[in-house]
């Protein structure tokens, strides 16, 4: 089990991925918190069917993202008969990658974590939503902090969690001030049947990962 290397959130053997937010409200209860979760993992393998599973911070020091990602939902399923409700390791919501926009040949490891997470009227909305995005950003040039865009669908077709890695928050704080996000920003607020619900930047505090393969 690897530990602490950046989460590889595009494994091709991760087909279920659960992305939850907590909130802890100071920096000292964020560390609490996120210190109570990891500990459990500090001795024991990760459960079968997860091959991932990682902690963020939020850069206001508030909130924890937790991503776990598993093989399937039946192994989901699984965990959950024998263990119950997990906060951030079982959902709800499932997610699947939809997309992933990457540079051809990119080996930097991201030093800042961006999500936005929006609610959407069904399954139509949820598509066009994000082809629509998609579209946006794949005509603009990328800024070059800019490592990665992944595009994550709900399987019950009522979220759309947008997970982009930078090179820093700083790269992504001077796209943002040279307007490179304006149109996908456009998109967000100007869409009908899709509703921002959060978003936020993180860095990574722990993760553990199973070989690939």
């Amino acid at each position: 089990m690897n530990t602490s290397t950046y989460p590889d959130i595009g494994r091709p053997d991760a087909r279920t991925v659960i992305v939850s937010t907590r909130y802890a409200g100071d920096s000292a209860s964020l560390r609490r918190m996120a210190d109570a979760d990891t500990a459990e993992y500090d001795s024991a393998p990760l459960v079968q069917g997860l091959v991932g599973l990682s902690w963020f911070l939020s850069l206001d020091a508030t909130t924890l993202l937790t991503c776990a990602q598993w093989t399937s939902d039946t192994a989901t399923d699984a965990f959950l008969r024998v263990n119950g409700f997990a906060a951030g390791f079982a959902g709800p919501p499932r997610y699947r990658i939809h997309r992933s926009l990457t540079q051809d040949v990119d080996v930097r490891v991201p030093g800042c974590l961006v999500t936005a997470a929006f609610d959407v009227d069904g399954p139509e909305r949820q598509q066009h939503f994000a082809e629509s995005v998609i579209a946006a950003q794949s005509k603009e040039e990328a800024h070059p902090g800019a490592i990665s865009a992944h595009f994550l669908l709900s399987t019950d077709g009522s979220r759309v969690l947008l997970y982009t890695e930078w090179s820093s928050p700083e790269a992504h704080e001077e796209a943002a001030e040279a307007g490179g996000h304006d149109a996908v920003h456009d998109i967000f607020s100007g869409t009908p049947g899709v509703r921002l619900t959060h978003g936020s930047r993180y860095r990574l505090h722990r993760s553990l990962s199973r070989p690939a393969g």
